[in-house]
């Protein structure tokens, strides 16, 4: 059996397909820990890994993954709002070690698809926020959510 664009099917309706992500972290070896944990997820392809702001939206246009993973503290000069910058190319999932409210609400506001606490998530929540934003919904972390929710109370 095959899909509409002719690849192979066991016809369970489980098959996927493959997701690329770019990585975009100011340490080296946490972007090369981050690729590994998602290539080892069925299926998602790291295309590229950078700490350079600037770099990660030349990279986000050349290459246009299906998912952005940024680590708050990457900057980019002359680009005052690179979640902005980046997520009008692809989904943006951030990465941070913030865990107060009104910073958390703070990234919640910029065009991200989905928020990652370090420290409140495991492997397979990273695997499975890639897979949720590059299919269209939004991905938090309890930490996360619990912010959003705070922000939706007091308004």
């Amino acid at each position: 059996m095959s899909d509409i664009s002719g690849e192979p099917s066991n016809g369970d309706g489980n098959d996927k397909e493959l997701v690329t992500a770019l990585i975009v972290h100011p340490c080296s070896a946490e972007r090369a820990d981050l690729g590994a944990v998602l290539e080892s997820g069925e299926r998602i392809q790291v295309v590229g890994l950078t700490g350079d702001g600037n770099e990660a939206v030349h990279l986000a246009h050349r290459l246009r993954p299906a998912v952005i993973l940024l680590d708050d503290g990457v900057t980019a000069p002359g680009k005052p709002n690179l979640v902005r910058a980046l997520a009008q190319w692809s989904p943006v999932i951030a990465l941070t070690a913030a865990t107060e409210c009104r910073a958390i609400t703070a990234l919640l506001c910029a065009p991200v698809r989905g928020c990652l606490v370090y420290g409140h998530f495991e492997t397979s929540d990273l695997i499975g926020a890639v897979r949720a934003v590059a299919a269209g919904l939004g991905w938090l972390s309890p930490v996360a959510a619990a912010a959003a929710s705070w922000r939706l109370r007091t308004r």
